[in-house]
């Protein structure tokens, strides 16, 4: 069970780093528009140094796929893989679809996830069957993705869009960007650990 670990968001939207240690969360943005390895890697170490928490087999690194930038999703796994390297610490993943469903799924219900990217709208179906699955991200193409008895999530920039209208207010609900959000996906293992690779929605 994952207990204490390092989250690195950096996606070009809400880029942040963020710290769970004995059971105290630390939380802090940081620049937008990361282009080199050692700036991050600087902004982490002195993170860490002002928590007073040293890096060990102990602490898990979580990582945001995305969708978002690119470059900035690269530069924070390779970061993430480079402490992984030397100090033996566990890499793990997650993505927008699942941060944005987390507050959601004590309800049990189908979720229906939603990001937006280059214009176009994407997907992620969860299922609940004595634990979460949630569906590979695809794109809308049909009404195939509206279906009955779902909570739908969107981020708030999107809310009034026309794709929407024909939703039940009480069923639509706004993304909240929380990475204290992240205790709930470690709890329904909803993390990825294999084959961590940016999201990269075509």
């Amino acid at each position: 069970m994952i207990k204490d670990f390092l989250i690195i968001n950096c996606t070009g939207l809400n880029d942040s780093i963020a710290l769970k240690n004995d059971n105290k969360f630390f939380f802090k943005k940081l620049q937008t528009n990361l282009v080199k390895n050692e700036i991050l890697v600087l902004d982490i170490l002195t993170f860490l140094k002002e928590n007073n928490v040293r890096i060990n087999n102990k602490l898990s690194i979580i990582v945001n796929s995305g969708p978002g930038s690119f470059s900035g999703i690269r530069i924070a796994l390779a970061v993430a893989k480079g402490i992984q390297l030397v100090n033996k610490v566990n890499v793990y993943s997650y993505n927008y679809f699942l941060l944005n469903a987390a507050p959601y799924l004590d309800q049990k219900m189908r979720i229906i996830s939603i990001q937006k990217t280059n214009n176009f709208y994407y997907y992620s179906e969860g299922k609940y069957n004595e634990g979460f699955n949630f569906t590979i991200p695809e794109k809308i193409i049909s009404s195939s993705w509206k279906k009955k008895d779902s909570i739908v999530i969107v981020p708030h920039e999107t809310i009034n869009d026309e794709i929407f209208n024909n939703i039940s207010q009480k069923k639509l609900k706004i993304a909240q960007f929380n990475l204290k959000n992240i205790e709930i996906l470690v709890k329904n293992n909803l993390l990825e650990n294999k084959l961590i690779k940016p999201l990269y929605l075509s």
